[in-house]
């Protein structure tokens, strides 16, 4: 399994500008500088296409490069990837959206904070994703409200731009991102609910936030990153894939110090902030996640409980007090999906992914953890990047006083 090795992907999503017209964009404020007469003129005939939409405020340059830019200065495409913009941000409340107040288990279990500026006065935002709990956040949570509040982060940096504009005379229209991955694994996005709320959080940043985006840092990205992006890169455009640095577990802090003072950021991550109480991740700023209590998940419906008991295709198993079952399966083809789905009776249990190298030997994919299967049926899949024997295992060894049945459906899906 190659590390980073992103090369072999590719996709698209509806709205999304083809390579070809991606291969000349450059970043918006490179932009904002160094406009050729040809695109001042289109910059102009766009302002006067798009004055009766947006109010004065917002029609200066860099306003309306964001959606040139975008769209590599191409009119017809800007404008109307504007105006679906504006549609949206009507129905999803947006220009309100700080108003709203948010459930508490995502101001507690959220994890982000804006940490300070750059070295040009631009917001940095910190997201130490992982210590995402993602299944335990959209238990607790419905998840329009888990993008309303993703779209609230988005609106107070964009709200800190605003004043950050005003404090130092020149516009400041884009936002340092660092993600941090440690203790990251594929359990944060295997579980296909999660996953399909991140593909749409990705999307609406792209259609909706144009060049909102500096920089991304993604860093302590372990060697299951690989994994995981290689399902997310396809829904990011090609100029957005060219401001992603990802990094190990090594030389992300002296980059991060390239563009960014000490004293904005944590000393936890190569600054010198540390809260009041000498905590070195500065949490008065920063949520840290964190594994979120059971007390706050939402009452389950009995159609969740009781999808798969209905359905005649399934297999079952019975785990005995303290045994196992590892069921293999033949990828031939790489970039091929193993998909699950399985619902345990009464009682959680344990899954783990692993791929077999050589005899006696496996790579962990999945690790082994303890699900809720017995509430809501479980559904994930894994990008495998290498053929082999994959390995899926149900266990119940940390049960020694009742058996388990689960009922699964798992299968390959071959990559076209």
């Amino acid at each position: 399994m190659r590390l980073f090795g992103w090369d072999t992907w590719r996709g698209s999503f509806r709205g999304q500008p083809s390579p070809s017209d991606l291969e000349t964009c450059s970043d918006l404020e490179e932009e904002n500088m160094n406009l050729t007469p040809e695109r001042q003129q289109i910059l102009n005939q766009f302002r006067e296409r798009v004055s009766s939409l947006l109010p004065p405020g917002q029609q200066h340059d860099h306003d309306l490069l964001q959606w040139l830019v975008a769209r590599n200065f191409n009119l017809d495409k800007a404008e109307s990837m504007l105006k679906n913009s504006l549609q949206w941000r009507k129905e999803w409340e947006a220009d309100t959206v700080l108003d709203w107040e948010p459930p508490e288990v995502l101001e507690k279990y959220y994890p982000v904070g804006q940490a300070g500026h750059d070295k040009e006065g631009r917001p940095v935002w910190i997201i130490p994703y992982g210590g995402c709990d993602m299944r335990g956040l959209l238990s607790s949570v419905r998840k329009v409200d888990y993008v309303r509040y993703t779209i609230r982060v988005l609106e107070a940096s964009r709200k800190d731009m605003e004043k950050q504009t005003q404090i130092l005379g020149h516009p400041v229209t884009q936002q340092c991102c660092i993600f941090d991955l440690e203790n990251f694994s594929l359990r944060h996005v295997t579980w296909k609910p999660a996953m399909d709320v991140i593909l749409q959080l990705v999307q609406l940043y792209e259609a909706n936030y144009p060049e909102l985006l500096k920089c991304a840092y993604v860093i302590n990205a372990p060697k299951v990153f690989t994994l995981a992006y290689a399902v997310i890169k396809p829904f990011l455009h090609e100029v957005t894939l060219k401001k992603i640095r990802i990094f190990g577990y090594s030389g992300w802090k002296e980059e991060l110090l390239k563009d960014i003072n000490a004293d904005q950021l944590p000393q936890h991550w190569g600054g010198s902030r540390v809260d009041p109480d000498g905590d070195p991740k500065c949490p008065s700023v920063i949520c840290l996640g964190g594994e979120v209590p059971t007390k706050y998940y939402l009452s389950l419906s009995k159609s969740n409980l009781s999808k798969l008991d209905d359905d005649e295709n399934l297999c079952s198993v019975t785990l005995s007090k303290g045994g196992k079952k590892r069921l293999k399966y033949e990828v031939k083809k790489p970039g091929s999906r193993l998909k699950w789905e399985f619902r345990s009776e009464d009682f959680d249990i344990g899954f783990g992914v692993s791929r077999k190298i050589k005899k006696g030997e496996e790579e962990v994919i999945v690790p082994l953890q303890r699900v809720n299967s017995q509430l809501v049926t479980e559904e994930g899949f894994l990008v495998c990047m290498e053929p082999g024997t994959y390995v899926v295992t149900f266990d119940n060894e940390f049960s020694y006083v009742r058996s388990k049945k689960v009922l699964y459906r798992i299968n390959v899906e071959a990559s076209s």
